[in-house]
């Protein structure tokens, strides 16, 4: 009976699996037939296609992946399409309301250049929901039971760094000015460069500490450290540093689900929808450091606004289109070879600012403080097909570390990859390597100090 059972649950996922698969190629009809130039769409058409695209593709992973909404796979997703694909979605409901922001976007949304960068988004859609499906495997949400005392040190001793980091955030924040407004802190980056140098690995120290917080916590360990993010994400958040707080919250959450359905799926939908009204309110005081003027209840300003990601796709295009070569891999084999060079003398190694191979570095060139996109970086790379490739790349990636078992050690190493990598949605591959080798050092040392505790 036992084995009828499990042959029985085989079949619903290899069914469930295949129905998936059909459902995004069908979905991919109407983008390839863009892209091969097998018929003309007009722009308006082009963008109601895409967020229905996004959409059709969310609900397909959300009902076909084994562990849905709470898959790595599908919060990736979901994060990556907001980012590229929030503006898209928010011009073609007609939802855009703030004056700034049709201001802001005229530059460069309603250009060709910009036209081509949509169809590279649908692209990476495609690849990303097929291989997602496709390398899924119908696995166990069941978790290994852990030494109690063991996953308190090790919640401690990542809410201490937590709290350290935080704490030296808003000291230097405080201390140069940086904490009045989004204007003065991209001023006091700009000023002073190694303030911005430190405020990137703060960063990585906050989403870091955060992973062990929340891969250590159970039941009864107290809340004190999740509301010291918060207080620190709400201050963050009204200074303007969106992703820097939703980057880290949205890997919280997924290593949360590692263990089982972290809250109700309708209470999440309120309190996304509560956050996009809140960041549409306070998006004014970004710039002005106060509330003055008007404020919007408009969620899908907020959408749209995170999604200007897409414009650093569109500058990509552009530099395409304006004579630059494909770099063939060499931005992301660049930040490892900078770093091999630091310790073999004999390699040549350009000065950061001058080695355009540091996409980080060149968009700012060239095209400003922009951020800069994982679907930018794999197109000036290996062109359109590279952005599909790449994005299956990513999505085979998550979806073995969805199919890996539950247990404290190896959920912290999936978190320390995961922060860069989610950082990465809307900057470049540069730092990456080097931040995961950190990561991997830094909770290497904490974990090894938890248990050397519990040997004592």
């Amino acid at each position: 009976m036992l084995s009828s059972y499990s042959h029985s649950t085989l079949n619903k996922a290899v069914f469930r699996k295949l129905v998936g698969l059909s459902l995004v190629l069908l979905c991919s009809i109407s983008v390839l037939s863009i892209v091969i130039g097998a018929f003309d769409i007009s722009r308006p058409h082009l963008e109601l296609l895409t967020a229905l695209n996004f959409l059709a593709l969310a609900a397909v992973l959300a009902q076909v992946l084994p562990r849905g909404i709470w898959s790595i796979s599908f919060i990736f997703y979901v994060t990556f399409g907001v980012f590229h694909a929030g503006l898209i979605l928010a011009s073609a409901m007609g939802g855009i309301t703030d004056d700034d922001i049709v201001y802001q976007i005229s530059f460069w949304f309603d250009t060709h250049y910009n036209t081509h960068a949509i169809v590279l988004i649908n692209l990476a859609f495609i690849g990303y929901a097929f291989a997602s499906i496709l390398f899924s495997d119908n696995v166990s949400l069941g978790t290994q039971k852990e030494d109690v005392a063991y996953c308190r040190r090790a919640f401690h001793i990542g809410g201490i760094g937590l709290i350290g980091s935080i704490f030296i955030f808003f000291a230097i924040a405080f201390s140069t000015g940086a904490a009045s407004s989004y204007g003065a802190y991209l001023s006091v980056v700009d000023s002073i460069p190694i303030v911005g140098i430190l405020f990137t690995y703060i960063y990585l120290l906050i989403g870091l500490t955060l992973v062990l917080v929340v891969v250590s916590y159970r039941p009864g360990f107290g809340v004190y450290y999740f509301l010291a993010f918060f207080v620190w994400s709400a201050m963050a958040f009204r200074l303007g540093l969106r992703g820097e707080v939703m980057f880290p919250s949205a890997v919280a959450l997924a290593l949360l689900a590692r263990r089982g359905k972290p809250i109700n799926g309708a209470l999440m939908v309120v309190l996304i929808t509560v956050f996009l009204v809140a960041a549409s309110i306070v998006k004014n005081a970004r710039v002005s450091g106060d509330f003055s003027g008007d404020m919007s209840l408009n969620p899908m300003n907020t959408v749209a606004e995170l999604g200007s990601s897409l414009r650093a796709v569109t500058e990509v295009v552009k530099w395409r289109d304006t004579g630059d070569d494909l770099l063939l891999g060499a931005s992301y084999w660049a930040p490892i070879e900078r770093q091999v060079a630091l310790v073999l003398p004999q390699m040549s190694r350009l000065p950061a600012l001058e080695d355009d191979r540091l996409l980080n570095v060149k968009v700012i060139r060239v095209s400003g403080p922009i951020g800069f996109s994982l679907v930018a970086e794999a197109y000036i790379n290996f062109g359109g097909t590279g952005v599909f490739i790449i994005a299956m790349i990513f999505a085979y990636l998550f979806a073995k570390l969805d199919n890996k078992p539950s247990t404290l050690s190896t959920d912290v190493y999936i978190g320390v990859a995961l922060v860069p990598v989610f950082v990465m949605i809307r900057n470049s591959f540069a730092h990456v390597p080097i931040q995961i080798v950190l990561g991997v050092v830094l909770v290497a040392g904490c974990l090894f100090l938890a248990k050397r505790n519990r040997s004592m």
